[in-house]
């Protein structure tokens, strides 16, 4: 190694990790422990590429109403948008407004039809009243409303059955419906029946002929029921579709176990749908032992300010990167913004080889005997962290801390808890290992990458695939392994004197600005995180984003700029405690890395592809920074080479007494002490020594 490239002494202060005795067996219990996750690796990958295919499914009112605007019949344009690779179409339960509009029945307010009919008995104005047209039409709605009038009681049987094991809890009992109030009249030789609630909007079930039109057409159908609680039998009358969409925030049954459990024994073959970000509230228990559907659509208003090319984008990027399986299409407000916009859909999904056909939706098992062998590596790899700290006892109490912690948080539940251990762990294993030069850098990578296994392998299920239920904790993976590290930083003396000489340690205005930028930056890229973040993005950004996924898979940002951070803090070239802070910011890479792949519905190959992008592009950025750097702070230290090595002209040469430019950018945070602050040399490096703290 050149001069150049030795670690400045802010980093030789730090102190060395402790070698076990135990590190041996460590190691090869982990080396051992990834033949179990390499196999769930292989699994998930050859799970995921089974599953490459979407269904285009098109809004039936959204397009019914272009239609209406453009004077076409809604079938008609239907065909035109399915040679564009619309293949399915979502339809909604009709309400009772939809068969008067057909002329099924006929509706009168009841104080309209009391001014029709002066002398008519019986008619209340404020009841509504319907007659029949097609026979049969609001007889039969009579009977498909009411309310449960044994509510009470299932109630008090839930209660009970909350109290007792799960094998020894009674059937709740049946939900007994009671209809609605209506009675019959006869006015003017007409049967109306009135009803004291406007059924207008009462949901009316499927349009039978409609649905059966469109896949004799071969369009896949979404059937989208109304959840209303006056539904007798909700579910009864479904049609025969692949898959079932609730609408609103709730899942009909939702709160209600007995109609709940009648909703998952009619739903047989159709499979509900997860609409992204916006998980129903029941869904999870109602697919509880089955599957579900992910589907992706976007709201009209935010559609609409969006343009063909943006949008269509969006929805290429669900399907390759997200596993959305049924992508919710609305038209634009024209015909020709809608056209475009299918065009460069189906363009995109054909460029990532995604099919465009009726979806099989199956559940991802792993093996739980390879995910119980691969937690002896997550355990491996925490106790090594422990035992390598400069003070182990410490570092037992923090790994201690650390998997209590994970595991409480995820209900201590040992899978999810051990994903979340892995996350934070493997980071922060290599630079507690080594941190003196550049090339440890690798070290670090090489175990974050190991640790990729080790989360895909214990996170990876059915809910986590599907975004119902990630490990919780995931935003502490851009967090904790800094902290981790950091503990590490702490010299191997009594702790107390530790907090004493930190207590102790002269702040300038300089350092606090500096302290004040960093925790910014760091603040903004943890927030920055998730599809939605708290910290937005500029417009130049969002264009650079699309344009990187459209092309490529798009590496996270925090990766491409914390690598070099990274690089930047191992090769010593920043001066004193300016190499610590780019160490530890630079960790961010690092942890995003494991971040990347807590996103369990994101296909394995498509994080690993775009954590390699991450990688290459970081460290190629990261050379070229440090070399930057040094080639600047020479020119700055010896700025009087550019004239022979005098001073210019007229300035007077400085006394011998003054510190140089390069001793003043070296000067470390120092303690407050009794010698001068210009007694200060930069061999001191962070002042460790003056504190008492010997590495």
């Amino acid at each position: 190694m050149t001069n150049a490239n030795k670690p400045t002494n802010a980093l030789s202060a730090l102190p060395l990790p402790t070698r076990s005795r135990f590190q041996p067996i460590l190691l090869g219990v982990l080396a051992l422990s990834l033949i179990p996750a390499g196999l769930l690796a292989v699994s998930r990958v050859a799970f995921e590429n089974s599953e490459k295919n979407v269904a285009l499914v098109m809004d039936y009112p959204a397009l019914s109403q272009q239609a209406k605007e453009t004077g076409q019949d809604p079938n008609a344009l239907l065909l035109r948008y399915k040679k564009l690779g619309v293949n399915g179409v979502a339809v909604f339960e009709d309400v009772v407004a939809s068969t008067i509009q057909r002329g099924d029945a006929y509706f009168l307010s009841g104080a309209e039809l009391k001014a029709r009919n002066p002398g008519a008995v019986g008619i209340n104005p404020e009841w509504s009243y319907m007659r029949s047209i097609k026979p049969g039409t609001v007889e039969n709605l009579v009977n498909s409303f009411g309310y449960i009038s044994n509510a009470g009681a299932i109630s008090e049987a839930q209660a009970a059955n909350l109290a007792l094991p799960k094998d020894q809890r009674p059937e709740l009992p049946a939900a007994v419906y009671k209809p609605l109030d209506t009675n019959t009249l006869n006015v003017a030789g007409q049967k109306w029946i009135g009803w004291a609630v406007d059924p207008r909007y009462l949901p009316a079930g499927p349009d039978t002929e409609r649905i059966k039109q469109l896949q004799d057409e071969g369009f896949v159908v979404v059937y989208r029921p109304w959840p209303d609680q006056r539904v007798r039998d909700p579910g009864k009358n479904w049609p025969d579709v692949p898959f079932i969409s609730f609408t609103g925030a709730k899942v009909i049954g939702a709160g209600n176990p007995r109609v709940l459990q009648d909703i998952k024994d009619r739903l047989g073959k159709r499979i509900p749908t997860i609409i992204e970000n916006s998980v129903q509230q029941g869904l999870p228990e109602l697919i509880k032992d089955r599957t579900a559907a992910r589907m992706f659509s976007l709201n009209p208003s935010w559609q609409n300010s969006l343009t063909p090319d943006e949008v269509a984008s969006k929805f290429g990027l669900a399907a390759r990167e997200r596993t959305q399986r049924i992508l919710y299409l609305r038209p634009f407000p024209t015909q020709g913004e809608t056209e475009v916009f299918l065009n460069n859909l189906t363009k995109l999904l054909a460029t990532r080889d995604i099919k465009i056909t009726l979806p099989i939706i199956e559940n991802y098992a792993p093996s739980d005997v390879l995910r119980w062998l691969t937690m002896l590596g997550t355990l491996s790899a925490l106790l090594l962290l422990a035992l390598s700290y400069p003070l182990p006892r410490l570092g037992l109490l923090v790994a201690g801390a650390a998997l209590l912690g994970a595991l409480g948080l995820n209900g201590f539940q040992p899978y999810p808890g051990l994903a979340l251990v892995s996350a934070i762990t493997f980071p922060a294993l290599g630079l507690v290992l080594r941190r003196k030069q550049m090339t440890d850098w690798y070290l670090a990578t090489g175990f974050s990458l190991l640790g990729v296994l080790y989360v895909s392998a214990l996170g990876t299920d059915k809910n986590s695939m599907l975004g119902l239920d990630p490990f919780s904790g995931v935003g502490l993976t851009l967090v904790l392994p800094i902290a981790l590290v950091a503990l590490s930083f702490l010299p191997r003396q009594d702790i107390r004197q530790t907090v004493r000489d930190l207590f102790a340690i002269r702040l300038t205005l300089g350092d606090v600005i500096m302290m004040g930028v960093a925790l910014g930056a760091f603040a903004v890229a943890v927030l920055r995180r998730g599809n939605t973040s708290a910290v937005g993005v500029s417009d130049t950004e969002a264009k650079i984003r699309q344009d990187l996924q459209d092309a490529i898979i798009r590496p996270r940002f925090k990766e491409v700029f914390g690598h070099p951070l990274l690089l930047l803090g191992l090769s010593g070239t920043l001066p004193g405690y300016f190499t610590i802070l780019a160490l530890l910011g630079g960790l961010e890479g690092q942890a995003s890395i494991l971040n990347t792949f807590s996103h369990f519905h994101t296909p394995l190959l498509i994080s690993l592809t775009r954590a390699l992008l991450g990688l290459a592009a970081g460290l190629l950025l990261g050379y070229l920074v440090v070399w930057a750097l040094r080639v600047a702070i020479r020119i700055w230290n010896n700025y009087g080479g550019w004239n022979g090595g005098n001073p210019s002209s007229g300035t007077p040469a400085a006394p011998p007494s003054q510190p140089s430019l390069g001793e003043t950018l070296r000067r470390p945070l120092m303690p407050r002490t009794e010698a001068r602050m210009t007694d200060i040399r930069p061999e001191d490096g962070l002042g460790l020594d003056r504190l008492g703290m010997k590495p």
